[in-house]
């Protein structure tokens, strides 16, 4: 309270200010009673929202373990050798196992400089080079070979970098690589980059050791061919069974890094052919015959004596898919891998893995059901490229070569995602066996969204309590909080003691996970006891002694029951928390299913806690609404302000005439002492 001001003089000489603010504390009493029960709602809301909060988060993980993003949906790609193959599964990838053999990681063209001077300086030009059909283009001033590296790296993107290498104190190399990868995507050199690439010691010029062999030009192989199995026109060889053809290669070619590379067709051939019918035998013509008298006489039929038509076997069915094989120099042959069946087949072999001179490929046809087609054959040296050849490549383009289930594909990429429906395959290296791939259910994700399910339906038991009760054990029984939070649980215990909403939903939750719901798997995985999820009290077999805190709501986890109940009846545990009962593909009972179905009247617009709130809103009102406790605040603040100000100043004015009296009675005192003396 200010002091009063009273003209003359600045003591409080009679106690005015001690007799205002009793006066006042008196007077602040309905003001301050009705403050607290302001701040008293106030407080209350925002129980009540944060109490809201924790409601949405238990029926948010409720809702999660069996809508359309439920995590039992999610699947995991597992690979036995992860250092060759790795792979990532949707949710739209079916549980399988596959084998496969990693018998080429796609790469990308590398390639390394001799050693020049550490001075080494590149001459100013226009240096273009390409990358498959791209095409990169750098007009250089001249500099180090630092520079340019560091001018191409910025210029090349997402296509090509460079990079200087210190070989020794006084010599640097240059390399220079390909961004991307697959055979198709070359590293090729054009205008000054071709002086620098030959300069440099990048690569050299060659002839093309390429031979393309017509399938249109066949011969006999070891034996004549046979039109009606081998037939050799319009660019394409076509086999079906018994027949056999070769494609020569003259003058045989030296096989050392060379490759082959074979494209064709291998359809199946048409199914249900018509049984040979029995021959007709000899035409006989017609008998004889007279007359004599009236009376005709016609001669026998004539027989042929045919033996009876026994119709032939069916010819054995046949399938091999080895059908293709190298030839070396010396006539002999070495089987190429077995063919894929389908249309716009590749083969692409290393040559020298099979032979160290080859003089034709040959080709024999023993499987009755399907057609062979040669469109293609070609043996070329993969490093060459535009009639260069790299004399240091640390790594040349190449496609991907793996084989799925026997199999084999080519990608230019590493990352194939269309093989396997769902599943992307990121082939690392290759390997020396077949790997096992199995895409499964991703349990992990599932035990870890049941574990969070569990701890925010914990937590908010914890809440219940907490706001329910007004004993501190409940606090202290929560090892997970922090500091602050339990401060703020020691503020807020018991703050709703006695509501009945929190007390019935407590009961509520308590029977609905205690409450066995229809599985597969019958009764023996209905409750969550069953996949050890539990209060001590209802675990079946618990021998545990006695705890308070295991009788207020809360559930357990038996990690290792869980996870075995997820390795052996994964099915089952989900139709526990979420199943569809009526086949309308949508969930309709379990337990998420009931959590949901419980807290949405609760947390819904509208609902249970918005109601809560919406009346503390209404009680308290703002300042400017007649009636509402904020304007009977702000009315009692107005007219004790008002009421302060009136009692300084009639005290005022009372200090005032005292002071006057005092005054007076003083001059009156000091007018009788003088007449007195006289």
């Amino acid at each position: 309270m200010s002091d009063i001001s009273i003209p003359g003089t600045n003591s409080d000489k009679y106690g005015t200010q001690k007799l205002i603010e009793g006066l006042m504390k008196v007077a602040r009493v309905p003001r301050d009673n009705l403050d607290a029960k302001i701040k008293g709602l106030e407080k209350q809301k925002t129980v009540w929202l944060d109490f809201n909060q924790r409601l949405g988060a238990l029926r948010t993980d409720a809702q999660s373990l069996y809508n359309y993003k439920n995590p039992f949906n999610a699947r995991v790609a597992k690979s036995s050798d992860e250092e060759s193959l790795s792979a990532t599964a949707t949710r739209e990838a079916l549980e399988q196992t596959r084998s496969i053999l990693v018998k080429r990681a796609a790469a990308a063209d590398r390639f390394l400089s001799a050693e020049m001077p550490k001075d080494y300086k590149v001459a100013a030009g226009t240096y273009a080079f390409t990358v498959g059909d791209k095409r990169v283009e750098l007009r250089f001033n001249g500099g180090s070979l630092q520079d340019f590296a560091d001018s191409l790296t910025r210029k090349g993107g997402e296509l090509i970098r460079a990079q200087v290498v210190s070989i020794k104190p006084d010599t640097k190399s240059l390399v220079i690589e390909s961004l991307k990868t697959g055979a198709a995507n070359r590293l090729g050199f054009e205008g000054d980059a071709l002086k620098l690439a030959l300069d440099a010691g990048l690569a050299e010029r060659v002839s093309s050791s390429r031979r393309e062999l017509d399938p249109a030009k066949a011969a006999r192989w070891e034996a004549p061919m046979d039109a009606s199995s081998a037939k050799a026109g319009a660019g394409v060889l076509s086999l079906t069974a018994g027949g056999e053809a070769k494609l020569e290669l003259k003058p045989p070619v030296k096989a050392a890094g060379m490759t082959l590379e074979i494209e064709y067709r291998l359809t199946r051939l048409p199914q249900g052919e018509t049984a040979p019918s029995a021959p007709p035998g000899p035409s006989l013509g017609p008998v004889g015959s007279v007359s004599y008298e009236g009376i005709g006489v016609t001669g026998a039929p004539s027989a042929s004596g045919l033996p009876e038509w026994a119709s032939p076997p069916a010819p054995p069915r046949v399938e091999d898919l080895s059908m293709a094989s190298v030839v070396d120099s010396s006539g002999r042959t070495h089987a190429l891998p077995e063919l894929s069946e389908g249309d716009g087949q590749k083969l692409s072999v290393p040559l020298g893995d099979y032979a160290t001179e080859a003089s034709g490929l040959g080709f024999r046809v023993r499987d009755t059901t399907r057609r062979l087609e040669i469109l293609k054959a070609r043996v070329f040296d993969p490093a060459e490229t535009g009639g260069l050849r790299p004399l240091r490549p640390v790594s040349t383009a190449q496609d991907a070569l793996v084989s799925v289930d026997g199999i084999e594909v080519t990608r230019p990429s590493n990352a194939i995602s269309d093989v396997i429906p769902g599943v992307t395959l990121n082939v690392k290296a290759a390997s020396d066996k077949p790997i096992r791939l199995k895409v499964q259910p991703d349990r992990e994700a599932v035990q870890t969204a049941i574990v969070g399910f569990v701890g925010n339906y914990n937590k908010l038991m914890g809440q219940i309590n907490i706001l329910t009760r007004a004993d501190d054990s409940v606090i202290n029984e929560i090892t997970y909080f922090t500091d602050d939070e339990r401060k703020t649980a020691r503020e807020r215990l018991g703050a709703l003691q006695g509501d009945s909403t929190l007390n019935l939903l407590s009961s509520a939750l308590q029977r609905t996970a205690a409450t066995p719901y229809e599985t597969k798997d019958g009764k023996d995985m209905t409750l969550l006891s069953q996949i050890g999820i539990a209060t001590n009290a209802s675990r079946p077999g618990s021998t545990q002694a006695y705890e308070a805190s295991r009788m207020r709501g809360y559930l357990e986890i038996e990690d290792e029951v869980l996870g075995k109940a997820l390795d052996e009846r994964f099915e089952a545990v989900r139709q526990l928390f979420g199943n569809d009962s009526n086949g309308d593909l949508i969930a309709d009972t379990g337990l998420a299913y009931a959590i949901d179905s419980l807290l949405k009247p609760y947390v819904e617009t509208g609902g249970i806690l918005s109601l809560k709130t919406g009346t503390i809103d209404r009680q308290l009102g703002t300042s400017s609404q007649p009636g509402s406790m904020r304007a009977q605040l702000a009315d009692l603040d107005t007219q004790l302000v008002t009421k302060e100000a009136d009692l300084k100043r009639k005290y005022g004015s009372m200090e005032s005439s005292l002071s006057k009296m005092e005054s007076s009675s003083s001059s009156i005192d000091s007018f009788s002492k003088q007449n007195s003396g006289q």
